[in-house]
């Protein structure tokens, strides 16, 4: 397009010196030399336009084909049904490039991309956001972006959760966050009500209610480490770091330790209590998946479940093949025990950024401003089941579920990747600290202790 543009620029100049050239010969002024002057910028400027053109048919007609691979981590079926709607459309427009989509696991993802980077067999995207990698984009492993291809109606928060250092490198596909899913039907038998859960004290009662009465309380997917890594940092993410964004840079830095937030014993109480006591019911539920967890809950087998907007389809799925007819609720997951202090954590959902080993960067380029336009985000709304990270855009029959989940966010929402977040081996150590300490029993003081002790050691070793 740009250079279709330039085309006619470059047509448009030849015509305007085309009439100063006439103009000054019936002036009589005599001035020849700049006569023959506009004459031969006349006819550069269509030598350069025919020029142009040319390298403009000559594109149209190559149309080599060409396939592009889309690395990623998505394990809902709603998202994997977006991905290959939203692949389908972009080749229907664009017959000759080709995407291939490969799934890979997140627990891997990153440390799998590199290796694939260094046998120069990088993927041309991958599925991650600048906040959750910012050792890849430091590394230069991915493209930044041009402001200019985000349009108007991009929503604001998603720009800032896939920008980095004041540079886009992500591109958004939708926007969302996660918190409580809850059963209706089952908490009113087990005398809960739905803004009970407002607190985290009010959580905790409502669990045991529910147990009381014989029922499961959380659904579980805990085998998956990343489900029970969102428990810690949505409570860190919606908790200190509401006051105190620079939060992960400072404890990275040293310039602050964990001791200096006190909210952290809470936290990690909470959460260790709803999955040892509500959750892991059971030896099956140990062993549980996330799509285990999606089912379990969509079942009815269980009052609710801390997850997030893209779990609405296979939650669907599983209610539907059980011929549940429950009615479904939705909350944030509050972490203190003040309403006013409590949000949900929100951010730009599934993003995807362009490799810098792409060996078809023109063609990635192409994809990522289709994925941008309406059209598309219609497609990914649709077919995901998703909100849609354009403004203005949504699917034609949204699920009641999702309309709940959209009020709760723009309400509650707090989008955390506008801060700096935990990088490389902090990030890991973190998660796998948090999740160990629950697994051998540690009590929250033994966490935080081995938290400042893994921190400090990654600093020192420059790791």
């Amino acid at each position: 397009m740009r250079k279709r543009e330039k085309r006619w620029v470059s047509l448009a100049l030849a015509s305007c010196m085309a009439i100063a050239a006439v103009t000054g010969c019936s002036s009589g002024s005599g001035k020849t030399g700049e006569t023959e002057s506009a004459a031969q910028a006349e006819t550069e400027a269509k030598a350069e336009a025919k020029k142009e053109e040319g390298k403009e048919e000559k594109k149209e007609e190559s149309k080599e084909e060409v396939t592009l691979t889309f690395l990623h981590h998505m394990g809902e079926q709603g998202k994997k049904d977006g991905l290959v709607a939203l692949s389908e459309a972009f080749t229907k427009k664009y017959p000759n490039i080709k995407i291939e989509v490969e799934f890979l696991s997140r627990d891997d993802f990153i440390n799998q991309y590199k290796q694939r980077v260094a046998a120069d067999n990088a993927p041309d995207f991958i599925n991650y956001r600048p906040f959750e990698t910012p050792e890849v984009i430091e590394a230069e492993l991915v493209e930044p972006l041009d402001p200019s291809i985000f349009p108007d109606n991009i929503d604001k928060n998603c720009i800032d959760s896939i920008s980095l250092d004041g540079k886009i490198y992500g591109i958004p596909l939708d926007r969302g966050g996660y918190g409580f899913y809850y059963n209706k039907n089952m908490l009113e038998k087990a005398g809960v009500k739905p803004e009970d859960l407002d607190t985290m004290s009010g959580v905790l009662e409502a669990c045991q209610k529910i147990k009381d009465a014989g029922m499961v309380p959380l659904a579980s997917g805990y085998a998956e480490s990343w489900t029970e890594n969102i428990i810690i940092e949505g409570q860190t993410f919606t908790g200190p770091m509401v006051a105190d964004p620079m939060i992960f840079e400072k404890l990275m830095s040293g310039e602050k330790k964990f001791s200096d937030y006190p909210e952290f014993v809470d936290i990690i109480t909470h959460g260790q209590q709803l999955v040892r006591d509500y959750a892991l019911v059971d030896e099956k539920a140990a062993s549980q998946q996330a799509s285990d967890q999606y089912a379990q809950f969509g079942r009815g087998d269980a009052a609710m479940m801390m997850q997030g907007t893209w779990a609405i389809s296979d939650i669907r799925i599983a209610q539907k093949a059980a011929g549940n007819t429950d009615e479904f609720g939705f909350t944030y997951y509050p972490w203190s025990d003040d309403p006013a202090k409590n949000y949900m954590p929100a951010n730009a959902d599934d993003s995807f950024m362009i490799s810098s080993g792409s060996k078809h960067m023109e063609e990635a380029m192409l994809f990522a401003e289709f994925v941008l336009t309406p059209e598309a985000g219609k497609v990914w709304a649709n077919a995901s089941g998703c909100i849609s990270a354009l403004s203005g855009v949504s699917a034609d029959n949204p699920d009641p579920l999702l309309m709940i989940f959209t009020k709760v966010l723009d309400e509650k929402g707090y989008y955390f990747e506008m801060n700096p977040g935990l990088a490389g081996q902090y990030y890991q150590d973190f998660d796998k600290i948090y999740i160990e300490g629950r697994i051998a029993g540690d009590s929250p003081e033994t966490v935080i202790e081995k938290w400042q002790k893994s921190f400090d050691n990654i600093r020192a070793t420059g790791g």
